[in-house]
């Protein structure tokens, strides 16, 4: 919902879905990771147990995120080809910066590759950023709620 929102309102809905993916996921990781802990553990909870319960919530959301987003660029292929559209632009803005400090093949190579970008790319973007920013989280989280009894 949170895509057909964001681009009724005309703001960029997938990078501002997986902004508001990646902030509510945390949630759901330690509502889940508590839950087990209190209602499956006994009350206690270990590292390992923590990370796998994380690991469970966060890649079903990462999943269920990229599979929506890969979804509703499908239905409408406008948005998907904006987005390319705006990627170019921005990186061609960047040129002189790319060249300057990388060289002038680097810029060109990436400048094909946000040429021949699909929809499957903007998927696998999304899951992965999320998937690798979760994973910090999941740490974290598991560390606050771990729990042994003595």
């Amino acid at each position: 919902m949170a895509f057909w929102v964001l681009f009724l309102i005309d703001l960029e809905p997938i990078d501002f879905t997986l902004f508001f993916a990646c902030m509510i996921t945390p949630v759901f990781v330690f509502i889940g990771i508590k839950n087990f802990r209190d209602n499956f553990g006994d009350g206690e909870l270990l590292f390992a147990q923590g990370m796998t319960v994380g690991f469970v919530i966060y890649a079903l959301l990462a999943l269920v995120a990229a599979a929506g987003i890969a979804l509703f660029l499908q239905l409408d292929q406008d948005i998907f080809l904006n987005y390319r559209a705006e990627k170019i632009e921005w990186l061609q803005g960047k040129e002189a910066y790319i060249t300057e400090n990388i060289n002038k093949e680097a810029f060109e190579k990436t400048l094909e590759k946000n040429e021949e970008m699909s929809i499957s790319d903007i998927a696998l973007d999304v899951f992965l950023k999320i998937f690798m920013l979760e994973l910090f989280f999941t740490i974290i989280i598991s560390i606050i709620l771990k729990r042994t009894k003595k």
